[in-house]
């Protein structure tokens, strides 16, 4: 990289830090605006790819940050670590922040050669369709939650969106943001300070996602993570991981050997939970409780207290399908217990690395400041 190019990084690099953000809260979708100008630096890196860039944007140049999705989103999109280089001239199509800063969030990159690149991207993992096989099943009859061996592969794509009862008819982003505030009460049966809370994070365009901060993605939405999830079943320790793909690959830890949950004396509360285990026929019958406050158990911001428990099946009516099904129970913050489902794709492919804090603005603010 050039001297010149060196200090047009450190300038944009001096825009204060962003974190692995609510991409609405951040920028606003409805004020478009177009960067033409010359590429500093691009970085391919989690939790999402950044080009840096000396542009202008209709009022005079100024030095640019544009963020992108996650590499493993733009890759599903045509994208690769090459596509764009230093010293290339291009255009870029955004939204630009919301706080007037130099920065954009963009949806479309145009090359030197006039090609353009989609930056706009779904959670949806594309697979090809194939025929879905029997259950896989261990040698003692219950089915396989995970791999069968021989085989690679990992669970997503849910088929909802966020968490929600089942007697919800309301739309939502993938994000977990209502279309519509006034459905808030449909969501699920709040405490009045409960929904409250809920009708705060979603006006706010869920800015204070702890997720956001690289935190984990603790109860059913590790079943509802954009980079899906892996089991691993050990049935000669009686236990079980899941493995999520997205956060910092977290991983939660299920017992099958007959112990009893902790007390609230003797256990210790975290992200995950205490989780045991049975299974009754061809379903993972699992209990949890033992939750701190600290994470977000939605993407859309529903809260829960230390009081939570959840009682989760699993099963694996074919080879290509999960289902998941929770029944949430938190007198501290709803008014009875509630129960919501989704399905799982089975993704037969490398589950792709992922870690949030790999290239986390935010963080790097933080440790500035201490």
């Amino acid at each position: 990289m050039r001297l010149y190019e060196f200090g047009l990084l450190a300038s944009v690099l001096a825009i204060p830090g962003w974190a692995h953000h609510s991409i609405a809260a951040m920028y606003d979708e409805k004020k478009p605006v177009t960067l033409k100008g010359a590429v500093a630096a691009y970085e391919w890196e989690n939790p999402h790819v950044f080009i840096y860039m000396e542009a202008d944007a209709g009022s005079g140049s100024a030095n640019w940050a544009v963020e992108l999705p996650s590499r493993i989103e733009l890759k599903r999109v045509g994208w690769t670590r090459d596509s764009v280089k230093a010293g290339d001239s291009i255009t870029v199509d955004a939204s630009p922040a919301r706080d007037g800063s130099k920065k954009v969030w963009a949806k479309s990159v145009t090359l030197p050669s006039g090609k353009k690149l989609s930056a706009t991207t779904s959670d949806t993992v594309p697979v090809a369709k194939t025929a879905a096989k029997p259950t896989p099943r261990w040698p003692d009859g219950h089915p396989r939650l995970g791999n069968i061996p021989g085989e690679i592969g990992y669970w997503a794509n849910p088929s909802e969106p966020s968490l929600l009862q089942t007697t919800a008819k309301v739309k939502m982003n993938g994000e977990g943001l209502l279309a519509n505030l006034n459905d808030a009460e449909k969501v699920a049966p709040f405490q009045p300070w409960a929904i409250g809370l809920y009708e705060y994070r979603q006006k706010s365009l869920l800015k204070d996602d702890p997720m956001a901060s690289c935190l984990p993605p603790g109860g059913p939405r590790q079943f509802q993570v954009p980079y899906g999830l892996q089991i691993v079943e050990q049935p000669e320790r009686q236990r079980i991981f899941v493995m999520s793909g997205g956060g910092n690959r977290n991983w939660r830890l299920i017992y099958l050997d007959g112990r009893p949950l902790p007390t609230a004396d003797d256990g210790v509360s975290n992200y995950y939970g205490n989780s045991v285990a049975k299974w009754e026929g061809d379903t993972l019958v699992v209990n949890s409780t033992g939750y701190n406050e600290r994470f977000w158990f939605s993407n859309g911001g529903l809260p829960h207290t230390e009081n939570l428990k959840l009682t989760e099946k699993l099963s694996r009516p074919d080879s290509n399908t999960l289902k998941y099904e929770v029944t949430v129970d938190d007198a501290g913050a709803y008014t009875r217990p509630w129960t919501s489902s989704w399905n799982l794709q089975w993704i037969p492919q490398e589950l792709e690395e992922y870690f949030c804090d790999d290239n986390n603005k935010d963080m790097e603010r933080q440790a500035a400041r201490q």
